[in-house]
C-alpha cells in the first residue's frame, strides 16, 4: 500500500503524453497499466479461501511474460476514465488493510497466497513508478521488498549467481531484473527475469 500512496500523490503532476522508460509506451500507458492493479486486487480478494496455492511467488513473478502482449494492449486501449489509479487504491485499502495475509487467491495466473501475491505488487509499482518521467522514488521498505523479491527468483533458479547480485546497488538490480538495464556478462544467460 505504501509504494500505491507514493504514487497516487505524485500523479497529478506528471505530464502524461511524456514518453516513459518502458519502450512504445507514454506516462498514459504506464499511468493505466497500473490503474489497472488496485482493481484486480480489489478482484481477487473476493476469491480467498483456504485452498492451497498451486503458483509460487517466484512462479508468479517469472510468469509476467507470458501476459506481457495482453497487457501492452490493454494499456494502449485505456482511455481517460481508466487512468483512476488513486480512486482505485481508496476503493480497495479497506479490504486489504483486513484480509488475511495468509489465505488463498486466484489471480490471472493461478491460485497463489495473498501475502506471495502483494509482493509481486509491490514489485510492479516500484519498477513502473521509475518508468515514469520523471520517474517516483521508491521508499525504502517498498524498494527492499522489490529487490528480495526478484532476488528470490534467483535463488531458487540459478543459487550461484547470488554473490553477484548482492554485489549490485539496489536500483541498479531492480533495473537489471525487469530488463531496463543490459547485465553484466554473468548474467546475461538468465535476466531479464520479468518484464
Amino acid at each position: 500500500m505504501g509504494q500505491w500512496l507514493t504514487i497516487a500523490g505524485v500523479i497529478p503532476s506528471l505530464d502524461l503524453d511524456a514518453p516513459s522508460r518502458v519502450d512504445g509506451w507514454r506516462n498514459r500507458e504506464v499511468l493505466a497499466h497500473l490503474s489497472i492493479q488496485p482493481k484486480l486486487v480489489a478482484r481477487f480478494l473476493e476469491t480467498a479461501s483456504t485452498a492451497q496455492p498451486q503458483i509460487s511467488l517466484v512462479a508468479n513473478l517469472s510468469g509476467t511474460s507470458t501476459l506481457a502482449e495482453a497487457i501492452d494492449q490493454a494499456a494502449r486501449r485505456a482511455t481517460d476514465r481508466d487512468l483512476n489509479f488513486a480512486e482505485n487504491v481508496e476503493r480497495v485499502a479497506p479490504a486489504l488493510e483486513c484480509a488475511d495475509l495468509t489465505a488463498t487467491v486466484t489471480t490471472m495466473q493461478g491460485p497463489i497466497v495473498l501475502h506471495d501475491y502483494l509482493l509481486t505488487r509491490c514489485v510492479e509499482a516500484v519498477v513502473h513508478g521509475c518508468d515514469f518521467t520523471d520517474p517516483i522514488e521508491p521508499d525504502a521498505d517498498a524498494m527492499d521488498i522489490a529487490c528480495a523479491a526478484l532476488r528470490d527468483v534467483i535463488a531458487e533458479r540459478h543459487p550461484e549467481l547470488l554473490a553477484e547480485v548482492d554485489s549490485l546497488p539496489a536500483m541498479r538490480w531492480l533495473d537489471i531484473a525487469t530488463g531496463r538495464e543490459t547485465p553484466p556478462r554473468v548474467l546475461q544467460a538468465c535476466c531479464p527475469l520479468m518484464t
